[in-house]
């Protein structure tokens, strides 16, 4: 058959151009110009021995082209313009066209037909070919967070495919069920100035389906093994962080947990499994907890019996992200080493005692072969050292060393390093620790004069010199009438600790009311040897300005359990001086007079002086706002009205508190006479906070435990402890406990409630829980 006659055949059949499935094509392929490619035609249900297959070409926008034919016998034909360029060729069920020295021009669809003798009868869905003179670029592919449409039935997912060449390229969305076809809305793709395109397409999936945490992928590219993926949610693996038992732990208590910190991953779908030497142990995880900059944080815990621990045996916590397919475990073993901590001076012994003992603790399995070695500055200190040994073995008996020392030294900011080593073989192991160093700080000298009215009515009458602000708290106070020694009818009151760190004390010299009135001057000379200070104070009985003194006026902040529990702030004003008869107490706030939630009681004498005590009761809204507020004291002796003032302390950046409650364990209750549960309060920023417990809807008031407040000084967090013990019968009768945490960056509650039946804690907020027969929290 000649060419004429398939041009022939081919207009014949334009009326009429019909397709079928018999013949099947690739929808899209991308050439190089200059290059070559091969198109495919691919039958079925036809036999090749009795049809010829015609290659028709279309440009969009223009009508169809003859390329050139295969028949039955395999003869080829040919259009002159593609001869020598294009071949046809065939197997047993594939008709093929290579296409050679490509062109810009030879972009167009490519249809394959089948023929029996004087019609195309059967017709693929043709081949869009694409003639490139750019290198082929792999897009970049980038999925946006989701959003909830205005019905709140659908979740909307966007796929952005960046910078990318040719224009034609394949992007899919599926999940692991396979491919997504319905759902889909794709936006043409815009050529950018760095002569690139960018497309996206956005997918609208059920929200039922988005609360199974399903992930979605999104595929862009030109061939379908080098495709590039993007997840959504992005598949985050948990890091492991495993938490042991204590030293304190194992020396105080017969009970302990294994912890394991699981945080970072996403989505929210892990498993966690506890073996002990291989076998299956039973564990607790509790619920995850969102990060605000994305992924989810997780505590399992295992609990277990310290003897248990000691035992030397393997335990092992893994964690399977399900989603990823990633499964990570770690190994957890009590090391029989030493451990070792410092105790620092208690506050009571550095005021009573004027001495400081720091007191460093071993614990291992034979403490009776550790030998200790202190230095104080990188100097060994050997002298007022004492070893005691234990009086059982064991783990929980420690082997203690203690190193006494001056207060002078111990604020002095030198380093204290305790060593502790099992012989002399083996390395030592060592704890250090030192206290801030505190400068001297110089005195202020105040001399209170005696009353006008008791000069009237008493025969005696008592000077009073107030030395305060002064440190370390060693002072030498002398007085003298016009420049004589006075040795009798002196004392002094204890010196006190003032919340500053710094001392105060009142020195006191009591005479004749006549020889007051003689005229003499009397001096109060105050020697501060640490900051090499004298300071002088005089008076005598002439009454003008300069022989009045003043009063002391001191302001406290209000506590945080009565802003939370109460809602109110009280800010309480002392006043103290050697004679308040007459004197009076008002309050401003924010420059204004308040006369509202003002309670102020009369004089109290104590101690040889007068003491009055002023509180402000205030909204805790209006505390927390910052409003100023000031103390102003009043009398007509004194030349001027003496104020303090107080405001709300700013803490940075507020976190919200993280709460965790672990039941007592099953060895605890089944063995002792307690059940211990424990809160864990962490992450929260500032340091105030309010813990309290319930029992069903009773608040408790005894059996808590509350450890300090500490602080992590890498990330400003703080964290705290508290401890509710109960009877194992209270426990296992199935009332329900709760421990509540109030904190400023919250408005209500947080609850953290468990009983026997249902011991595994969940975290609420307390305004969705209240039910009839639970209508308030404290």
């Amino acid at each position: 058959m000649g060419v004429a006659a398939y041009l022939c055949l081919l207009l014949s059949c334009l009326p009429g151009v019909q397709s079928a499935d018999e013949l099947n094509q690739t929808p899209t392929a991308v050439a190089k110009s200059g290059g070559s490619h091969k198109l495919t035609c691919a039958t079925s249900g036809l036999d090749l021995s009795s049809y010829s297959v015609d290659w028709v070409k279309q440009v969009p926008g223009k009508g169809l082209e003859w390329v050139g034919a295969i028949d039955y016998d395999g003869d080829k034909y040919y259009a002159p313009a593609f001869s020598g360029r294009f071949e046809v060729s065939k197997d047993s069920s594939n008709v093929y066209l290579q296409m050679n020295s490509l062109s810009l021009s030879d972009t167009a669809i490519y249809y394959c037909a089948a023929d029996t003798c004087d019609y195309l009868d059967y017709w693929g869905a043709g081949t869009s070919l694409t003639v490139t003179s750019e290198v082929e670029a792999l897009p970049s592919v980038h999925i946006t967070s989701s959003c909830n449409t205005e019905s709140g039935q659908e979740i909307s997912i966007l796929c952005l495919v960046k910078d990318y060449q040719p224009q034609i390229i394949s992007q899919t969305w599926s999940t692991s069920s396979g491919d997504i076809t319905t759902g889909i809305t794709k936006y043409p793709p815009v050529l950018g100035q760095n002569n690139k395109y960018t497309m996206s397409s956005l997918l609208r999936v059920p929200a039922a389906d988005w609360n199974r945490n399903t992930v979605y992928y999104c595929k862009a590219g030109y061939k379908p093994d080098n495709m590039v993926t993007r997840t959504f949610p992005e598949h985050q693996a948990p890091q492991l962080i495993p938490l042991v038992p204590s030293p304190e732990i194992l020396h105080n208590q017969t009970t302990a947990v294994l912890g394991c910190m699981i945080s970072g991953f996403s989505p929210d779908n892990i498993t966690v499994s506890w073996k002990k030497a291989g076998v299956n142990q039973a564990g607790i995880v509790l619920p995850s907890t969102p990060r605000t900059n994305g992924g989810f944080d997780t505590v399992a815990y295992l609990p277990l019996r310290v003897e248990e621990w000691i035992k030397k045996q393997e335990y092992t916590c893994e964690v399977t992200h399900v989603p990823s397919g990633i499964s990570n475990r770690i190994n957890m073993r009590y090391q029989g080493v030493l451990s070792i901590f410092i105790q620092n001076p208690g506050m009571e012994e550095i005021w009573i005692n004027k001495t400081a003992t720091l007191v460093c603790s071993v614990f291992c399995s034979d403490p009776s072969q550790v030998h200790f070695t202190w230095k104080v500055g990188g100097k060994e200190r050997s002298k007022v050292v004492v070893t005691r040994r234990p009086s059982h073995e064991g783990t929980r008996n420690p082997v203690i060393s203690e190193l006494r020392t001056s207060v002078e030294e111990w604020t002095s900011g030198v380093e204290f390093v305790c060593f502790a080593q099992r012989s002399s073989s083996s390395s030592p192991i060592s704890a250090r620790t030192n206290h801030n160093k505190v400068e001297p700080k110089k005195p202020e000298v105040r001399l209170l004069l005696p009353a006008h009215e008791e000069t009237k009515r008493s025969h005696k009458v008592t000077l009073e010199c107030v030395v305060s602000g002064f440190y370390p708290d060693l002072i030498n106070v002398t007085w003298t009438k016009d420049g004589a020694l006075i040795s009798n009818n002196t004392s002094a009151a204890p010196t006190a600790l003032e919340q500053g760190g710094t001392f105060s004390a009142s020195h006191f010299l009591t005479m004749s009311t006549e020889d007051w009135k003689s005229g003499s001057r009397f001096n109060c000379t105050v020697h501060h040897l640490a900051s090499n200070t004298i300071i002088t104070k005089n008076a005598k009985n002439i009454q003008d300005e300069c022989s009045v003194t003043r009063p002391s006026v001191t302001l406290s902040k209000p506590s945080f359990e009565e802003i939370w529990i109460n809602k109110t702030a009280t800010i309480l004003c002392k006043v103290v001086h050697g004679d308040l008869e007459g004197f009076r107490v008002t309050w401003q706030v924010n420059g204004m007079k308040r006369e509202d939630g003002v309670t102020t009681r009369g004089a109290e004498r104590i101690g040889g002086t007068d003491t009055i005590t002023s509180g402000l009761t205030v909204p805790a809204a209006e505390w927390d706002s910052g409003a100023l507020y000031t103390c102003v004291v009043e009398d007509k002796s004194l030349p001027t009205p003496e104020s303090r003032s107080l405001e709300k302390p700013t803490d940075g950046v507020e976190s919200r508190p993280q709460v965790y409650l672990l039941p007592p364990s099953l060895d605890e209750v089944e063995t002792d006479e307690t059940a211990t549960l424990t809160c864990l309060v962490t992450r929260f920023s500032p340091a105030d906070i309010y813990v309290a417990w319930m029992a069903n809807d009773n608040l408790l008031k005894t059996g808590i435990v509350n450890q300090p407040v500490t602080k992590d000084t890498r990330n400003g967090w703080n964290t705290m402890t508290s401890q509710l013990k109960v009877s194992p019968e209270e426990w296992n009768s199935g009332t329900t406990f709760s421990c509540v945490v109030g904190h400023g960056s919250i408005t209500t509650s947080l609850f953290r409630s468990i009983n026997k039946s249902h011991s595994k804690p969940t975290l609420v907020n307390v305004s969705l829980v209240l039910t009839d027969s639970f209508k308030s929290c404290v």
